[in-house]
């Protein structure tokens, strides 16, 4: 498989749910991990109707788009289940569920369900490796070109898009639909009328639609499933019953049950037609109270989980057994569906399990937290951490939740899940926060290496009174990293930076994690105290103890500044140096998104302007540029040090209007920390050259300010000025504005032409 080196599943049920793990060819980037069983249709349960006529209707269909929505129990599954089995054209399946409200985690699912197909290339995985999150502007781009490029016709099922709430992930579907090959289709199923621009492509005549109407079986079908089932009745008999579910197949699938358990001749129960207020009494009363009530109490014990096998069964329910009695239930019908072909996970029928779910809550409102509690017991010893946080947080155990999320933050951080990992830390209140102040350490870490400046200082703050109130969990470790992460933010100036850094060194071990982030922090506070050849030593230990961990951002990072520290002495061939390896750094790690990348694309142009490769250094004030955004006082000293790296560069190129725009950003930030060392005298330097020339210069590309660069990232996107908007939260208008301004910048006039000429120059993904 090119671009991608696969872990294949091992035999152990672990494996067997969970670990497909890939990784871009380039050695040492992070991994994209995804969910195995959900790049998978069900595989065909016994006693299924056939809906070949609507399969047939949809192949036959020319719109690119198919949208399937309905209640549950109507079968939408089931349709694209059998429809991935008689395709003639290659099939990618996703199976999506609320823990796909990470446009990382549903992009990283879509690609490795699209590379098993036609290799995809290594680009696309390094871009949702990477820790930036930048998916609009990065992901999204690659992948969709990625997928238009694709020699094959292809049909994405995505099942449960109803799952998907978070504007990114629906964006994101939309998006790929605009992307598809020749001849491929993009089908999504969802209970409710999905939050995709359906209208717009109604009325472009790209779009197919399945509604209940067309779910409902006939009484033939009708007839087909109750016989199935074991079931046959009299033709008035059939006839009343289909009118009386409507044509709803999990109805009519609950009344076979209710007749096969109480024999033919047994009268119906109370009628209902697919409302969901009516399926509890039926459940209860038609199917429930005709099984074994131990067959009852496994089936409501296990709800609780949204993915189930033998094993983890009999850990929850503490019995042996329980993969026997899987099978059994799925022999019986009871709305069991495999998830596998080896038949050892599977998971309820949503519809089901919600009944089942309510029956425990309600006859034993006790036993759910405790049956969660031993789930996270089994998925902890597994080593499935975001599991058992689930069901640890479902437990109502908020501090053992805390402390799984403090052993998953670095993973999520590292393969860029950042919406997950935001979500979850927005559970907690903050006297969860306060008990556990290394999780509020890595809150901030992200939130500055994101550009969330506020977000940044608020973690900061709480975790400071956390540690000043009462010893902490994690002891020094929670120690260490604060005080990494008041050296990163550097919101007291300087010489606090150092000291913070100092006693970051002191308490990291030589061989901890953290260790790299120390040394590099240490000597960046140095060098910007002015001390350039302490400072290169200290960062020189950093290259080090990174290297040896393959801590490819830290060491990039201090590559970078020891290529400044160079520069300060005028040793320009260490400089470049420096530089190369900082650039074939990034490279390596795949860390062309990440934040403090800025500053050796920085660093390269400067030390390519002075050996006059003038282009390269174009191109890399670019690369940096499109970094912008983030460049926040979130990291105050490492954003004014770009800029002022940057503006030397443009300014040496004859770009005043761009370097006037970084010394104004660069002011702008230098001016609310206290002290920002040598940045402060470079500052004034800088504004002293840009000051003798009477004209500022004509507006050009990298004048562009940060907020019409990040708005610049949504203009190919189908977004229109009112929905771009609402996603930044600003009124039309103010978008209208800024996109005005863009076109100047690019010296365009319109939309599609600002979009061909920031991709012409780099700062848009081509």
């Amino acid at each position: 498989m090119s671009g991608l080196q696969v872990s294949h599943a091992s035999a152990s049920s672990r494996d067997s749910l969970r670990r497909l793990s890939t990784a871009p060819v380039l050695g040492g980037s992070p991994q994209v991990d995804v969910i195995e069983s959900k790049l998978h249709a069900p595989p065909p349960r016994a006693g299924n109707v056939s809906r070949r006529t609507l399969i047939d209707r949809l192949s036959r269909s020319a719109a690119p788009v198919v949208a399937i929505h309905a209640a549950a129990g109507y079968g939408k599954t089931t349709l694209l289940s059998e429809w991935s089995r008689v395709e003639n054209r290659p099939v990618a399946w996703v199976s999506l569920d609320g823990g796909d409200n990470d446009p990382v985690g549903l992009l990283s699912h879509v690609a490795v369900a699209l590379d098993r197909i036609e290799p995809l290339p290594p680009t696309v995985f390094t871009a949702l490796a990477s820790r930036s999150g930048s998916v609009m502007s990065t992901v999204l781009p690659r992948l969709g070109s990625a997928l238009a490029a694709m020699t094959t016709p292809v049909v994405l099922l995505l099942d449960d898009v109803h799952s998907l709430v978070e504007h990114a992930c629906l964006d994101a579907i939309a998006e790929l639909a605009q992307r598809l090959p020749s001849g491929s289709q993009l089908a999504v199923t969802s209970r409710t009328v999905p939050g995709l621009p359906l209208a717009r492509w109604r009325a472009n005549g790209v779009l197919a639609e399945i509604d209940v109407s067309d779910l409902a079986l006939d009484a033939t079908e009708a007839r087909t499933l109750l016989r199935n089932a074991g079931v046959d009745l009299p033709d008035e008999a059939m006839a009343e019953l289909t009118r009386r579910t409507e044509g709803w197949p999990a109805g009519l699938c609950l009344a076979a049950l209710s007749l096969a358990a109480g024999g033919h001749t047994r009268p119906l129960g109370p009628a209902f037609a697919g409302s969901d207020r009516f399926v509890a009494d039926y459940v209860q009363a038609e199917v429930l109270a005709q099984l074994p009530g131990d067959l009852v109490r496994f089936l409501t014990h296990t709800a609780i989980l949204d993915r189930m096998c033998g094993s983890l069964c009999d850990a929850v329910l503490q019995r042996s057994g329980s993969s026997q009695l899987l099978g059994s239930a799925e022999d019986s019908q009871l709305f069991l569906l495999p998830l596998d072909h080896h038949r050892e996970w599977y998971r309820y029928h949503h519809l089901f399990r919600d009944v089942l779910l309510t029956e425990l809550t309600s006859r034993r409102p006790g036993v759910a937290p405790v049956l969660h509690s031993r789930a996270a017991d089994w998925f902890e010893r597994q080593g499935m951490h975001e599991e058992a946080l689930h069901h640890a947080w479902a437990a109502g155990d908020e501090d053992r939740a805390a402390l799984l999320l403090e052993q998953l933050a670095l993973q999520l951080y590292r393969t860029s899940r950042l919406d997950t990992l935001r979500a979850w830390l927005d559970r907690f209140d903050e006297k969860v926060m306060e008990r556990h102040p290394s999780l509020a350490v890595l809150a901030g870490w992200t939130a500055a290496l994101t550009g969330d400046a506020i977000g940044a200082a608020w973690w900061a703050d709480l975790a400071e009174r956390s540690c000043a109130t009462s010893p902490p969990h994690g002891g020094t470790t929670a120690v260490s990293t604060l005080h990494l992460l008041h050296a990163l933010t550097c919101r007291r100036g300087v010489d606090q930076m150092r000291k913070d850094a100092q006693a970051a060194v002191r308490l990291e071990p030589e061989a901890g994690p953290w260790r790299p982030a120390a040394l590099m922090l240490y000597g960046a506070s140095t060098l910007l105290a002015g001390d350039a050849e302490q400072a290169d030593a200290i960062l020189a230990d950093a290259v080090e103890a990174a290297e040896r961990i393959d801590a490819f951002p830290m060491s990039s990072l201090a590559l970078a500044e020891r290529s400044l520290a160079a520069m300060s002495r005028g040793d320009w061939t260490a400089a470049e140096t420096l530089t190369r390896r900082a650039r074939i750094t990034v490279e390596r790690g795949g860390l062309e998104t990440y934040l403090p990348s800025s500053i050796t694309f920085a660093v390269v142009a400067r030390t390519a302007l002075h050996s006059g490769n003038v282009l390269l250094a174009q191109q890399e004030v670019i690369r940096a540029h499109r970094l912008r955004p983030m460049l926040t006082r979130a990291i105050p000293w490492l954003a004014a040090q770009t800029m002022i790296e940057l503006a030397q560069v443009q300014l040496a190129l004859s770009d005043r209007a761009g370097a006037w725009t970084l010394l104004a950003d660069a002011r702008d930030i230098v001016a609310r920390v206290p002290d920002l060392g040598t940045l402060g005298d470079q500052l004034g330097e800088l504004q002293r050259r840009l000051g003798q020339f009477q004209v500022r210069g004509v507006p050009g590309p990298t004048s562009l300010t940060a907020a019409e660069l990040r708005l610049l990232s949504y203009l190919p996107t189908h977004l229109s000025f009112r929905e771009i908007g609402e996603r930044f939260h600003l009124s039309p208008n103010t978008i209208k504005s800024q996109a005005i301004s863009i076109y100047r910048k690019l010296s365009v006039s319109a939309r599609t032409d600002a979009v061909l000429r920031a991709r012409d120059i780099g700062l848009l993904e081509d």
